[in-house]
């Protein structure tokens, strides 16, 4: 993607001066380099002061933001003449912090300026970034260094699942919604999870074991709404520690991207006595993409879990067996259907989980976030209480913040 951010100058009414997005993958050993390109949009030659210095603040991981001033080009006058019609590129560059790990947020300061996001490489490989970075510097007009960016910023850089939080670090996991519905009792439900990325590698691509190993903790409940003083019915409680990577680089003709996790999980409700619930397990999940990532694409994504422990719901296999498969449709900019998929090891014991989403900003304007939620489950054991307990379906309705 190629995106401009436009600003007006004091000393020319009619110039304005614009951000090139930098690559999405930087060389650690390469400064980071921004761009400004100031432009003479009147009929007339324009003189525009130049600053020789231009500050940002950069995010990295879980850190608080960190101010960093880059220099201009030396061969670039305090002062530039431009004729009608006429730009001029002016770079600013300076030295990668030491402490500058994974994927970078970089906030201008002074100017309004959206924030821009860049994944810094530490690693060998690092060739095809430099490569990059010569072609946008080469070209000759505004159109040429629009197409050489997003060039530039077409590189395989690994992200995460969904939304990237405190620059590649903390994200969100499992899908984050409240929705409420009724069929018998007025039965809301919500969902909270994030996980943590233990160790950000030098190499965004690294596969290593411990560059990859992430803590995730995820918390559902169901609150009866229509009970005297609308208790909670049960909560779960899902703490994990697993190996996780989106993209495992693995290619086939069958499919467009291969990811996988593996760890251990444990899961309960916190309570004692006969309505105790706890089972540890633990699991791989491989996870197949189809299609055009940025359009409408199908991903199919088994969890395989072995019961590790089990007290209170010895039984459990019975009614949850031991996959859980997930499949999901749809776009990332528009709606998706997600459906899991249970089926108990005796009889025909099981269920089935849907959830329809589609981004609020396509319905009442861009400024909203999150999603309408609509959920359908039916089945054994929508919450681990009543594992082995068989309810009336229920459709709810409400809103989400990550699917």
């Amino acid at each position: 993607m190629f995106l401009v951010f436009g600003l007006s100058t004091g000393t020319a009414a009619h110039a304005t001066v614009a951000m090139l997005q930098p690559a999405r993958e930087a060389a650690a050993t390469q400064p980071l380099e921004l761009t400004l390109l100031y432009t003479d949009d009147d009929k007339k030659p324009l003189t525009v002061d130049v600053p020789k210095q231009l500050s940002v603040r950069l995010t990295n991981g879980d850190l608080p933001p960190a101010p960093l001033v880059l220099a201009r080009d030396p061969k670039t006058p305090d002062r530039l003449r431009l004729a009608p019609g006429q730009y001029r590129r002016v770079r600013y560059s300076a030295p990668w912090p030491d402490s500058a790990r994974g994927t970078i947020k970089i906030d201008p300061v002074g100017f309004d300026a959206s924030p821009m996001l860049v994944t810094l490489n530490r690693g060998e490989d690092q060739m095809q970034v430099v490569a990059a970075e010569k072609r946008e510097t080469q070209a000759a007009t505004p159109t040429q260094l629009a197409s050489a960016a997003a060039v530039a910023n077409t590189s395989d850089v690994p992200t995460t699942t969904t939304d990237t939080m405190l620059s590649g670090r903390f994200s969100t996991f499992e899908p984050i919604y409240f929705a409420d519905g009724r069929n018998g009792d007025n039965l809301a439900k919500f969902q909270f999870s994030f996980k943590y990325r233990l160790h950000l590698p030098d190499d965004p691509r690294s596969r290593g074991f411990l560059d990859n190993l992430y803590f995730a903790y995820t918390q559902t409940s169901i609150w009866n709404l229509s009970a005297p003083s609308a208790p909670f019915r049960d909560t779960s409680y899902q703490p994990q520690l697993f190996y996780y990577v989106q993209d495992t680089g693995w290619k086939s003709p069958l499919f467009t991207r291969m990811g996988v996790a593996a760890g251990i999980g444990h899961e309960s409700n916190g309570r004692s006595g006969p309505e105790s619930r706890a089972i540890n397990i633990a699991f791989v999940r491989p996870t197949w993409d189809f299609g055009d990532l940025n359009s409408n694409h199908l991903t199919l994504s088994p969890k395989f879990y072995y019961y590790l422990s089990k007290s209170g719901n010895e039984d459990i296999e019975d009614y949850r067996g031991y996959v859980d498969f997930l499949v999901k449709y749809g776009s990332p900019d528009s709606w998706q259907l997600a459906t899991t998929l249970r089926k108990g090891t005796k009889h025909w014991y099981g269920s089935v989980e849907s959830q329809l989403t589609y981004p609020l900003a396509k319905l009442i304007g861009s400024a909203w976030g999150g999603y309408l939620f609509a959920s359908y489950f039916n089945g054994y054991g929508e919450d681990i209480l009543d594992y082995n307990q068989r309810h009336h379906w229920i459709a709810r309705i409400g809103y989400s913040i990550a699917r």
